[in-house]
């Protein structure tokens, strides 16, 4: 079992961290695992530049509770807290697997800008309760994260490449999250938040499948960060493998009200001789020369699931979402061929907010995603609900999702 817990107060300085050990337990027989290596690189600039990068590269990848430029102590005298909790839990068994790819890059881009970059490959990643230019005051922050896999492969041979995540140039507010893998989850990022309430994200995504004889190759997850010549608020988030969960991240958020998002992704599939072959989930960002929010989402996989994912809201009332996917079915000797899921922001020259989403899979599930919202002393509640419990033989499946 993996567990990582970090908790920052108010009055907690940045440096306060607290890192857990990564346990798996599994096992390998012949398979050379030849690539790149991770890489993260920070960019250059001018002037001061807050950069925080994480490359992952390896089976099971947990990224948690990674917060930039966290204030709240002696600037703000804020007494409040940021709690997250993750696990990822992996018992898989491989035999005679095949893995050859480039490794996880996160770059930063050049500028003056506050960036978090995140680029996860592996069977399992997870991140969790990243927050990027946060200011808690007397509010509370809460992220619960769960990733599980079961899994058993045998033969496999997967070919990809790496999964990247870039910063854009410029003034720039930027969120960038790249994760490839049999399993993904990013719940909880929070970009440019000032939070004087609560705020609650609840995520938990299970894999216990079975898969013989499969063949996946695919181009790389990539989140890239557009250029800005002023200020720009960027969270562009791509995720590509059998099951993605995005919950609860918020752009550009003020919330003195409460926000509530919870969601859950169970896939308990069983797959034989399959292939799949995809051009990589892209998420990128528009182009703006004044001030520019945008929120792009691409995801590609089995089952999707987007919930509660809040661009530009001011919230003094409250905001709920509760999404829940299952898929249950069976697969043999299917082929899956897609052209890989884009969500691509528009370039504007003055001021430009957008949201935009892209899924391609079995189960796709965008649910309570809100653009601009501001709530006066109310509330909004969406609970949205997608099963499929079917079963496939000798099936295919050729198609790509574009959203630009």
């Amino acid at each position: 079992m993996m567990v990582a817990v970090r908790r920052l107060t108010g009055r907690s300085a940045l440096a306060a961290m607290v890192l857990a050990g990564l346990v798996s337990t599994g096992t390998s027989m012949s398979a050379p695992l030849p690539d790149g290596g991770a890489k993260a690189s920070g960019g250059s600039g001018a002037a001061g530049l807050l950069d925080q990068n994480t490359a992952l590269d390896g089976r099971q990848n947990n990224a948690c509770g990674d917060s930039q430029r966290l204030t709240g102590s002696g600037i703000l005298d804020g007494s409040g807290q940021l709690t997250t909790h993750c696990t990822t839990f992996a018992r898989s068994h491989s035999s005679d697997a095949l893995t050859t790819s480039d490794g996880a890059q996160a770059t930063a881009g050049d500028g003056v800008p506050l960036q978090q970059n995140t680029a996860e490959r592996g069977r399992q990643n997870n991140a969790c309760g990243n927050t990027i230019e946060s200011g808690l005051y007397d509010g509370a922050t809460d992220t619960d994260c769960t990733a599980r896999d079961h899994s058993v492969s045998k033969t496999t041979v997967t070919h990809a490449g790496a999964a990247q995540a870039t910063g854009g140039e410029g003034s720039l507010y930027q969120q960038n999250t790249a994760q490839q893998g049999r399993q993904n989850n990013a719940c909880g990022n929070l970009d440019n938040a000032t939070l004087t309430s609560t705020t609650d994200a609840g995520c938990a995504a299970h894999d216990s499948s079975v898969s013989k004889k499969t063949v996946t190759r695919g181009g790389g997850a990539k989140a890239t960060g557009a250029t800005s010549t002023l200020g720009a608020s960027q969270q562009n988030t791509a995720q590509q493998g059998r099951q993605n969960n995005a919950c609860g991240n918020m752009n550009n958020a003020g919330i003195p009200g409460a926000a509530d998002a919870g969601c859950a992704a169970h896939d308990s599939s069983v797959s034989k001789k399959t292939v799949t072959r995809g051009g990589g989930a892209k998420a990128t960002g528009g182009n703006s020369q004044l001030s520019s929010t945008q929120q792009n989402i691409a995801q590609e996989g089995r089952q999707n699931n987007a919930c509660g994912n809040t661009n530009v809201g001011s919230i003094s009332g409250q905001a709920r979402a509760h999404c829940t996917t299952r898929d249950g079915s069976v697969s043999k000797k299917t082929v899956t061929r897609g052209g890989g899921a884009r969500a691509t922001g528009g370039n504007s020259a003055a001021e430009l907010m957008q949201q935009n989403i892209a899924q391609e899979g079995r189960q796709n599930n965008a649910c309570g995603n809100t653009n601009a919202l501001t709530l006066d002393e109310g509330s909004t509640n969406a609970q949205c609900s997608a099963v499929d419990e079917s079963v496939e033989i000798r099936s295919k499946n050729h198609g790509g999702a574009s959203m630009g």
